[in-house]
């Protein structure tokens, strides 16, 4: 076992990598492919057409004021809207501000919640399905009411000694309280918990996306810290906890199905799930068949690393815990009976984050959200740049690629009720001299050098296999 790990490893660190800095001109940029609305189906997301999605996208969040992704008639923040075409990216995340939603405990910005659909509205016109995230780091982008007075004297200083960047912060005495009064739902308002009133501005921006053909539902909260009971989770688990973020994941979904009841929420246990703790939450998860698990993984070089193939035991260890933290977050779901969301990964100079976690999330046919494209070096970008069946007629039962050779091979069981052809998206960057596609059991009917290939399933086929190679 140690010498198979050791190889694999060494296998990783030397992958070779394609030229992906420019364009193609031999292939053209796919035209959008969306079909909603979305919905829950099992553990997958089905379109608007009885397709079966995939998403690759990306991470899409303002920290600072206006507190919005910037929008303007060509891109979505620092992405080009071209530039995601191009390179076959069909979602964002899109950061949600809490402190923006709610500026007091049962009250609501309606201005900031329709600034939010004008974003969504425009990103359904570019084709790009969207995942609204409220997001926090280390409390920051929740609402000042829900730090409550006794954790606000508290200092907001690490621990002496504890260097590990801006998260370190997590760890602060006022952070520490704050989760715990999260997690206690302590009052806010009189008769009003922080997570009650927390829960009425989340149902307000659900209820304002209803008829928005291209959500696919809302990310409850991001990364909560688990406040006091950070080292039992990390060191033997922590079930009392994992109640509470049940509990209070509840209490958010109960509020917003009160008032969008066919909006996918996503849960998010605490923030140690899936790579550094697992979780008890073994009770139900979302209801209805509608919504499922959003979890992030990292390893290591996280807001940092070099553009330089990672060193054989880097990899070996982030083999392990990438794999364990996938296996985790997969066997959730399935007990949920729900899908799995990898909402983010990457943010790194180094391959090391984006090439396990890439492979992984096609291995186990997940949708995912990398933290960004476009500002790292092409030793990630030709990992998160990959052909992808983003609309299969079907059940995709196999999706691979290869960033070194292009090769991509899809298998899926075709459903021949389905109208629409499968939807393989094939990245220009990818593929710099055009590329070759067969198809078994089906027939591709898209023109040679399009940049996405339809295929239809052959009349009485049980199984379509569709390969696409570099030319």
């Amino acid at each position: 076992m140690v010498v198979a790990v050791a190889a694999l490893a060494a296998a990783c660190a030397t992958q070779p990598t394609v030229p992906i800095a420019g364009g193609s001109t031999v292939v053209r940029p796919p035209t959008p492919d969306l079909v909603g609305p979305i919905t829950v189906v099992g553990d997958q997301l089905v379109d608007g057409s009885g397709r079966t999605v995939l998403i690759h996208g990306l991470n899409s969040v303002a920290k600072s004021a206006p507190f919005l992704s910037a929008l303007t008639p060509e891109a979505i923040g620092d992405a080009t809207f071209d530039r995601l075409a191009a390179d076959g990216f069909n979602g964002i995340r899109l950061g949600v501000w809490p402190a923006a939603v709610m500026p007091a405990p049962g009250a609501v910005d309606e201005e900031y919640v329709q600034q939010v659909r004008a974003v969504v509205d425009e990103l359904a016109e570019r084709g790009l399905w969207v995942i609204l995230d409220f997001h926090q780091d280390v409390f920051w982008g929740m609402p000042e009411w829900a730090t409550l007075p006794e954790a606000a004297a508290l200092s907001p200083d690490p621990p002496a000694g504890l260097d590990i960047g801006w998260a370190a912060a997590y760890a602060a005495p006022r952070s520490t309280r704050q989760w715990d009064d999260w997690w206690a739902n302590a009052e806010a308002a009189p008769g009003l918990g922080v997570v009650d009133a927390y829960a009425i501005g989340v149902a307000a921006v659900a209820a304002a996306h209803t008829d928005a053909p291209n959500v696919i539902g809302v990310e409850l909260i991001n990364e909560p810290y688990p406040g006091s009971d950070l080292l039992a989770c990390g060191l033997s688990g922590c079930p009392a906890l994992d109640e509470a973020t049940a509990t209070n994941n509840r209490i958010i979904t109960a509020a917003v199905r009160a008032r969008a009841p066919e909006m996918p929420v996503w849960w998010t246990p605490q923030a140690l799930f899936p790579v550094y703790s697992d979780t008890s939450m073994q009770g139900p998860g979302p209801a209805d068949g509608s919504g499922g698990l959003s979890f992030h993984t990292y390893c290591l070089y996280t807001d940092g690393g070099e553009p330089t193939s990672p060193p054989p035991a880097a990899s070996a260890l982030c083999e392990g815990v990438f794999a364990q933290g996938f296996n985790r977050a997969v066997n959730l779901a399935r007990h949920w009976g729900t899908p799995a969301i990898l909402t983010e990964f990457g943010a790194s100079a180094s391959p090391l984050n984006a090439t396990i976690a890439a492979r992984l999330a096609d291995e186990h046919l997940l949708s995912w959200f990398h933290w960004a494209s476009g500002r790292y070096p092409d030793v990630v970008e030709s990992q998160i740049v990959r052909t992808s069946a983003q609309a299969t007629a079907g059940t995709p039962l196999e999706q691979r690629f290869d960033p070194a050779s292009g090769g991509y091979v899809l298998r899926y069981r075709p459903d021949h009720s389905v109208a629409l052809p499968t939807s393989i998206v094939v990245p220009g960057r990818a593929y710099p001299g055009g590329y070759a596609v067969t198809a078994e059991a089906g027939t591709v009917i898209s023109a040679p050098g399009d940049g996405r290939v339809l295929v239809v399933a052959d009349p009485g086929s049980t199984e379509v296999t569709v390969r696409i190679t570099r030319s």
